[in-house]
């Protein structure tokens, strides 16, 4: 059971941060600076589950992985000016209870049992902007800073050198850490579309101080926007403790849509 539990949690981690493509209605537009409706649900597999408080304040969180790893981000909207749409993220990340659940020998331990992960939480601001270079297609800029609270200390031989997860944890070892990229998304055809995306990390104080992931998606909506299915590839490349590494992950998702 525990290794199953691992497996799914490695599963979300390499799909998080998975963007949304959809123009129609703002739907889908997770990663740019459009809010989705009010009342509207994307409830996503592997991905943050999103909800429209008001057209201008949603929330997002995963209702599985928020028991082992709580992350709670809400997105402000600022409005649009000259043509640009203005937003802002603000994050709360608490990985002690997975970090404390992979602190175990044999097959499935990422971290040595020797190890104690104090209780500590990051919070992520960032600021994104967006507009339409032609009609269906939105093109976002963003940048942002974390920082890190500790209640105890955390020994450096607990980092877990993986993609996707190391820059996300890096924070809590050396810090501030500042990210910034853009997102490109838009149709092909209407119900298909595609999202290129690339997010450089720069972790401050440490000579493992950048990483960069860029992915590729393609995507299927269904007419009535209450279904998305999403394939397509993660390539990563990291300074990590080891030397530098490249990894190409596949990443799948499939979100449902409730509401308007």
């Amino acid at each position: 059971m525990k290794k199953v539990l691992l497996c799914l949690i490695g599963i979300f981690l390499f799909s998080n941060l998975f963007s949304q493509d959809s123009l129609t209605g703002n739907y889908w537009t997770d990663g740019t600076a459009y809010n989705i409706p009010k009342k509207r649900w994307e409830l996503g597999l592997f991905t943050l589950s999103r909800y429209g408080i008001s057209d201008k304040i949603e929330i997002s969180a995963h209702p599985l992985m928020f028991f082992l790893m709580p992350q709670v981000k809400v997105k402000l909207g600022w409005g649009e000016h000259a043509g640009f749409r203005l937003a802002t993220e603000h994050e709360l990340f608490y990985p002690t209870l997975f970090m404390n659940l992979v602190a175990t020998k044999g097959t499935g331990g990422l971290i040595s049992s020797e190890f104690t992960i104090p209780q500590m939480f990051a919070v992520y601001n960032r600021f994104l902007v967006s507009f339409r270079p032609f009609e269906k297609a939105i093109l976002t800029a963003h940048a942002g800073i974390a920082f890190s609270v500790k209640f105890g200390p955390l020994d450096p031989r607990t980092t877990i050198d993986l993609p996707v997860i190391y820059p996300r944890l890096a924070v809590f070892y050396t810090q501030p850490e500042i990210d910034a990229g853009i997102d490109f998304r838009g149709h092909f055809v209407p119900r298909i579309g595609w999202l290129f995306n690339v997010e450089n990390f720069f972790v401050c104080g440490t000579p493992q101080n950048y990483f960069l992931e860029n992915k590729g998606v393609l995507a299927y909506t269904s007419k009535k926007e209450s279904l998305r299915i999403e394939a397509g590839y993660k390539l990563c490349f990291g300074k990590y403790p080891a030397g530098p590494q490249w990894h190409l992950l596949p990443v799948i998702d499939l979100i449902l849509g409730i509401g308007r």
